[in-house]
């Protein structure tokens, strides 16, 4: 009964905010496990992990996004904001003699944006993909010392 009196919060058998069902994976599951969080589910490791690097002369952004083709994958530069994206389609055969019992078609896409923590020459950003690691490389612009100026009151 304590499960249901936590649960319910007056709106209902049960609550419809996304809080709320944080609230019922955390309560049922973690009688489970404690060491639960709703969290555990969205990283599941099957996502791409975006690793981002940042050297003095540049900054580095690597992506494992095996199977895809150069031209499926677009990269945007916008300020000091890095987004990826990428997508990945099966192969299908095109052959007319061929007698499938079964034939299954996978289909993915991927999308991360990043706020990089220094400013950046976009237009030099340069791209390469590799043996299934998209390597993204952006320079940094170099810091404009800055300068003092002295305004007279008059």
């Amino acid at each position: 009964m304590n499960m249901l009196t936590r649960l319910n919060r007056g709106d209902g058998l049960f609550p419809v905010t996304l809080r709320g069902v944080d609230d019922i994976f955390r309560t049922v599951l973690g009688q489970l496990a404690p060491d639960f969080t709703p969290e555990m589910m969205w990283d599941s490791g099957l996502a791409p992990k975006l690793e981002v690097e940042v050297k003095e002369d540049a900054v580095t952004a690597r992506l494992p996004i095996p199977g895809c083709k150069p031209e499926d994958i677009d990269i945007e530069v916008v300020g000091t904001s890095l987004t990826i994206r990428a997508r990945r389609e099966s192969e299908v055969s095109d052959d007319d003699k061929a007698h499938y019992l079964r034939q299954e078609r996978s289909f993915s896409e991927y999308e991360e944006s990043v706020k990089l923590p220094v400013a950046i020459k976009g237009g030099e950003t340069k791209a390469e993909y590799k043996d299934g690691i998209l390597t993204v490389t952006l320079p940094r612009e170099t810091a404009v010392p800055p300068t003092a100026h002295v305004v007279k009151v008059n």
